[in-house]
């Protein structure tokens, strides 16, 4: 075995068996003083197509060996560059960051990555050069002067089967003072903290990009990450008693002809955030009984699944769409939730001591993608999914089986799990891998120094 191979090979064991390290990036001025500042852990990961015309995923993490580059905003711009790139593997992410009035947000990213045949196995193209553009994000939110901070893990979805996985976040990329990040403070509708690091916010375990649509009825500010009540900033939200889990239930729809055409197991509960009597914030959770009316409508691009309770004050209306028709362009065989709306009315069995009996609320969130899968198969996922709708309001799904479309029998094609389903069950052979490359190790070692040694204990006669 030849040095060079086996660097690749110790470097192929290292990225498979540690996560991202946390990276701490600056931008400077023409003054040489820090303007940008970025710490975090980065990882990329993909989906690319095998010569077999499998999807395959891969993932690889940003190290310390990246260049950065970019620019800082002046007093004539309102935005800011960060690009971090690897050149040799021709690897780019640039981050877009706005200063919008008393308001400073990631606002776009930039993917760009090589398909080198060495590294994407079996890809079915071969050095091709992908271009991945998200924009109209506001993520990273935080005050001008302040930095953004989210030690949680969590994945920025930037579509085409590309996210970015991303954990020990501290950005600030406007009015940075003595190179240092500024405070994280309340911000009078929304912390410079993310959710998930918030002890009483609900947090979602699958990250998805709200771009909310509320009722007047509501209280809760439309396109904000982590939104925190407007009463004052002191009260947190504090959960009532427990509510069991959710149980699983079957949901079908069926067209005019009688057949199924969308089938769904899945175990739901809501979280929502509201207001008692007190003014303190508590959190209300229940689980969608087994006693309910189901409805929806099935079409070629697009089918919704809609269940009612509660004797139809409540209901859950979830549009699944073909991915490639969602945003026309060309039909890529998937199909996703790109849309969940929640209706429900606050009374006190499940929102007790509530200032608001009565009030009827109506949450839409119809920028999403959950439950991704394949024309033709289910979407599986026994792992816990969070869909946050807005600030206030979370869609908890577990135990989940769906397939909208292609449905070819009255039962489920075959299934795909989902990633978080995978990372479960990948665990154990990774270990049990990094413990035999290990051994393997520590045996070759042992036997250069015990070949060593042997060679001394001749003499020349």
């Amino acid at each position: 075995m030849s040095f060079q191979t086996f660097c690749v090979l110790l470097a192929v064991f290292t990225a498979v068996c540690a996560q991202a390290p946390t990276n701490k990036y600056e931008l400077k001025d023409a003054n040489n003083a820090t303007c940008l500042k970025a710490d975090m852990s980065l990882s990329i990961k993909v989906d690319y197509t095998k010569t077999d015309n499998a999807t395959a995923p891969f993932t690889w993490p940003l190290d310390g060996t990246v260049t950065v580059g970019g620019n800082c905003a002046n007093d004539s711009m309102t935005t800011a560059l960060l690009t971090l790139s690897i050149p040799a593997a021709e690897t780019s992410v640039s981050m877009t960051f706005t200063k919008d009035g008393d308001s400073t947000f990631l606002s776009g990213v930039v993917l760009s990555y090589k398909e080198d045949p060495d590294i994407f196995n079996e890809t079915a193209n071969p050095n091709k050069t992908n271009d991945v553009n998200k924009g109209e994000l506001k993520e990273f939110e935080a005050s001008p002067g302040n930095s953004y901070k989210c030690n949680n893990q969590g994945d920025l979805d930037l579509g085409s089967g590309a996210m970015l996985i991303l954990a020990d976040v501290q950005v600030q990329a406007f009015d940075v003072k003595n190179s240092t990040f500024g405070d994280t403070l309340w911000l009078g509708s929304f912390y410079d903290e993310c959710a998930a690091d918030l002890p009483t916010t609900m947090a979602p375990n699958t990250t998805v990009n709200p771009n909310t649509t509320v009722s007047p009825n509501t209280t809760t500010p439309a396109n904000h990450t982590t939104i925190m009540p407007t009463t004052t900033p002191e009260p947190k939200p504090t959960p009532n008693p427990d509510v069991p889990d959710p149980k699983q239930h079957n949901y079908t729809v069926t067209n005019g002809d009688g057949k199924i055409c969308l089938m769904a197991l899945m175990a739901l509960q809501v979280d929502a955030n509201y207001t008692k009597k007190d003014g303190k914030i508590g959190v209300a959770k229940w689980n969608v009984p087994e006693n309910t009316t189901v409805g929806g409508d099935c079409g070629n691009d697009t089918s919704v699944l809609e269940v009612t309770y509660d004797g139809g004050e409540s209901k859950i209306s979830i549009t699944f769409t073909k991915s490639g028709k969602s945003n026309m362009l060309q039909d890529d065989g998937k199909f996703k939730a790109s849309m969940i709306t929640v209706e429900y009315v606050e009374t006190e069995a499940h929102f007790p001591e509530t200032n608001n009996t009565g009030t009827k609320h109506t949450v839409t969130n119809n920028n999403l993608t959950a439950f991704e899968g394949s024309v033709g198969s289910s979407y599986k996922c026994m792992a816990e999914q969070d869909v946050m709708l807005s600030g206030d309001v979370t869609l908890v799904a577990k135990d989940i089986q769906l397939q909208p479309f292609g449905l070819s029998s009255d039962n489920f094609d075959t299934a795909e799990e989902c990633p978080a389903d995978n990372e479960i069950s990948n665990i154990v052979p990774i270990a049990v891998g990094c413990a035999l490359a290990g051994l393997v190790v520590i045996v070759l070692i042992a036997y250069l120094i015990g070949r060593r040694k042997s060679h001394k204990g001749y003499q020349q006669v």
